[in-house]
């Protein structure tokens, strides 16, 4: 008997609205949240915070908590597609599954990591002392690694999708 794809179904629809939800929250802020996760140094990081405002900051800061939700729910979605169901069969001849199952959890903690650093980055302590520049390029590459992730997820089903 195959495994039941409730649980897929359930993740996949909380990510959908905890993905519109939180872009809809995020949609005042310019430059984007994209611009924010894709800084590699202090300088760069400043510039966006500047432009957002002290308001800006708090309404970054407090998505992060539910962001934490969004990242478990398409982490747990994209595991469960992979496990749960036959769409990415297509690919078992050339690639293992079980790095493709993995691409979104991975996604998914290296998206943590980020929202740790920015959650200090963006305290208040953290703005009257900037961190060391090595925290900025390691939250900047926790969200490149994470974009890339869902990129090559993306990818992976696009590309099973077509061999249907």
């Amino acid at each position: 008997m195959p495994a039941s794809t409730a649980p897929l179904k359930l993740a996949a629809v909380a990510c959908v609205l905890l993905f519109v939800g939180l872009g809809a929250y995020l949609a005042p802020l310019q430059p984007s949240v994209v611009a924010l996760q894709l800084t590699f140094t202090p300088e760069a990081f400043a510039r966006v915070l500047q432009a957002w405002g002290p308001e800006g900051v708090q309404r970054f800061r407090n998505h992060l908590v539910v962001d934490g939700l969004l990242m478990l729910s398409y982490g747990a979605a994209g595991y469960l597609a992979v496990v749960r169901t036959h769409f990415f069969e297509p690919l078992a001849n050339r690639l293992p599954l079980r790095w493709v199952a993995l691409l979104l959890p991975v996604a998914a903690v290296c998206d943590a990591g980020e929202n740790l650093l920015h959650w200090e980055l963006t305290g208040i302590d953290a703005l009257a002392a900037p961190a060391v520049a090595a925290w900025y390029l390691a939250a900047g590459l926790c969200a490149a690694f994470k974009w890339v992730g869902i990129g090559v997820f993306a990818l992976a089903a696009l590309i099973a999708r077509l061999r249907r």
